[in-house]
């Protein structure tokens, strides 16, 4: 998935906080429909603290959201972004208790938050925490959450607001999103509001990406969805438009005059761990080229935007991204392969195929390259 909704926090990644911030501090007034009018929109100087909210995630016992998600959450009540009553949700396909749910978070924010563990933050965080048992269609389990959410708003004051973070396969998309709206949890009450939060990948080609966007949009309206590329949000990605917009040295340069070839490299050191249930049958090229390093070329190639604001963005990337051309000939130019047994930091690690869940015939990619041209005045003849 790389749609970019420009109503969306598309540069802000799910690995930090400011995903979360965004998707529970919507722009418009609020249930008292009034503003501050000593606020300026363009001041940044004040923190964006949420309003009366709540977060539900769907697959919340797995690695996403044990490593990022809930430590992310943890992160902004301890920097005193999020309110007091603010409340958090679990629903996973475990046999748990609210205290269970809550001892998980525990060790899941000890482990991986990016601030001090604070004690005092931590009693006053869960407090709101919920967990709902049950599968993606259990009627049974979203009538449970459906009063879990109504219990919260008189109990923590949650206003009716709440965002539902999808971190599931892409295939129970649909499934959850026609779930939220049968029990009726889409529609916020009048004067609050409602989100969803979606990570890639979305589909797995353009007709399946568009059916499963027209089954989102029946139930959430393109506002209300929140479309995440994680990659973006990373410190040296962001820094891109910096170093080549604000640089008087590489801007005169960075065209197909001075560059040679473009190499973008995305390298990890680590295996797909837990995550084969995700991971096969999608593979490196839908993983990350599509979507992470896409919007890399396209942040690397585009011109400089008139503002810096979403859809200016947005409107140069799709120049550079209509202008990209494919080689005639796929097979010399990509190439797709899978990580072996070997040494890695001084530890024998295991190849994909002997990996948990894994099929030894499995002919899924962990390794994938391809080669680009852009058919532009800047950078035509340049390889990417």
């Amino acid at each position: 998935m790389s749609e970019i909704n420009t109503a969306g926090p598309q540069d802000a990644p799910a690995d930090s906080p400011a995903v979360l911030a965004s998707a529970l501090t919507p722009e418009d007034p609020g249930r008292s429909g009034r503003r501050n009018p000593l606020r300026d929109a363009r001041d940044r100087r004040l923190p964006r603290i949420a309003g009366p909210s709540g977060l539900v995630i769907f697959g919340v016992t797995g690695d996403l959201s044990r490593k990022k998600l809930m430590p992310a959450v943890y992160d902004l009540a301890n920097r005193g972004l999020l309110p007091p009553g603010f409340s958090l949700v679990g629903f996973a396909r475990r046999e748990w208790e609210d205290q269970d749910f809550a001892q998980v978070v525990h060790d899941a924010v000890r482990e991986h938050s990016r601030t001090p563990f604070r004690e005092e933050v931590w009693q006053q965080l869960a407090e709101g925490m919920r967990f709902i048992p049950g599968d993606f269609d259990d009627d049974t389990a979203f009538k449970q959450l459906r009063e879990t959410v109504e219990e919260l708003d008189r109990s923590r004051g949650t206003g009716g607001n709440f965002a539902f973070y999808l971190s599931v396969p892409p295939r129970f998309f649909p499934k959850v999103v026609q779930q939220l709206k049968r029990h009726g949890l889409a529609d916020a009450p009048e004067g609050s509001w409602r989100r969803a939060v979606i990570e890639k990948p979305f589909g797995h080609d353009l007709r399946s990406a568009e059916e499963l966007n027209a089954i989102v949009h029946e139930v959430f309206a393109p506002d209300q969805v929140f479309r995440i590329d994680h990659y973006l949000g990373k410190e040296t990605v962001q820094n891109i438009l910096a170093l080549r917009f604000a640089n008087q040295l590489f801007e005169p340069v960075w065209n197909r005059s001075y560059v040679d070839h473009v190499q973008i490299t995305m390298a990890e050191d680590i295996g797909i761990g837990g995550r084969a249930g995700y991971y096969d049958g999608i593979g490196a090229a839908r993983d990350v080229i599509q979507n992470h390093l896409l919007q890399l070329l396209a942040l690397t190639a585009m011109e400089e935007p008139a503002s810096f604001d979403a859809e200016s963005l947005v409107r140069e990337k799709l120049k550079v991204l209509r202008a990209v051309r494919l080689p005639e000939d796929l097979a010399r130019h990509t190439v797709r392969g899978q990580y072996t047994a070997a040494w890695q930091g001084g530890e024998k690690v295991c190849g994909y195929l002997e990996e948990e869940g894994i099929a030894p015939d499995s002919r899924t990619d962990t390794y994938a390259a391809i080669k680009l041209g852009i058919d532009n005045r800047r950078w035509a003849g340049v390889p990417f």
